[in-house]
């Protein structure tokens, strides 16, 4: 599997398109439970994990976005998921929970940048805090979630002909790796392609990034 900074930093995103309730279309088409928020409330520790996993690599960007520091962009994530957690009680639907996450993160990086140590100066301070610059990267980190979900359903083969593709290998050097012919990870990247298109058909995604 990819590493979180491998997917990232491989996949391009332009804004979304779609209409009021695509969402909800495409996140049902990549298999994200509608009633996990349901099951943390109620205290189940396997469904926030689940939540977790979907989610971490997701905030780690978003807050990356801020800090230019992996490091404290895993720490604020994994942070932010804990608060959520300890307020679980709170949220009735995916959406709200979301507005938190991000809104915790953004304000945990500012907080950060707004200490003396901290590298960035007032001007980059005052932009990062916009809110044209929270929806845009709110919106491709969303994107990146709904994109790493739809690789991720994909067959195996093709989840892996796809991975491997991400990381910049050519075809004959996947064959090599797979111990497959250079045709069947043509066949394959294809194959995946198509699918990954009709999964995420109410997206506008630049594939190409990933071929």
């Amino acid at each position: 599997m990819l590493t979180l900074c491998q997917y990232g930093k491989n996949l391009y995103f332009s804004r979304l398109l779609g209409k009021k309730g695509s969402w909800i279309q495409i996140r049902r088409q990549v298999g994200i439970d509608r009633n996990i928020i349901d099951d943390i409330k109620k205290g189940k520790k396997e469904s926030f994990k689940i939540f977790f996993n979907d989610f971490y690599p997701v905030l780690c960007l978003f807050a990356e976005k801020f800090l230019r520091n992996e490091e404290q962009s895993k720490d604020v994530a994994q942070e932010a998921l804990i608060k959520f957690w300890e307020k679980r009680e709170e949220f009735s639907e995916l959406k709200s929970a979301r507005k938190f996450l991000y809104i915790v993160v953004k304000n945990d990086c500012l907080n950060i940048l707004k200490k003396p140590k901290a590298s960035g100066d007032l001007s980059e301070i005052e932009e990062v805090a916009s809110e044209s610059f929270l929806k845009q990267h709110i919106i491709k980190q969303e994107t990146f979630f709904l994109v790493r979900k739809a690789v991720e359903s994909l067959p195996e083969r093709m989840r892996q002909v796809v991975e491997h593709s991400m990381l910049g290998l050519k075809n004959a050097e996947i064959a090599e790796q797979m111990g497959i012919s250079p045709l069947t990870v043509h066949t394959a990247k294809k194959n995946a392609y198509r699918k990954l298109r009709e999964t995420l058909k109410n997206v506008k995604v630049l594939l190409a990034a990933f071929f």
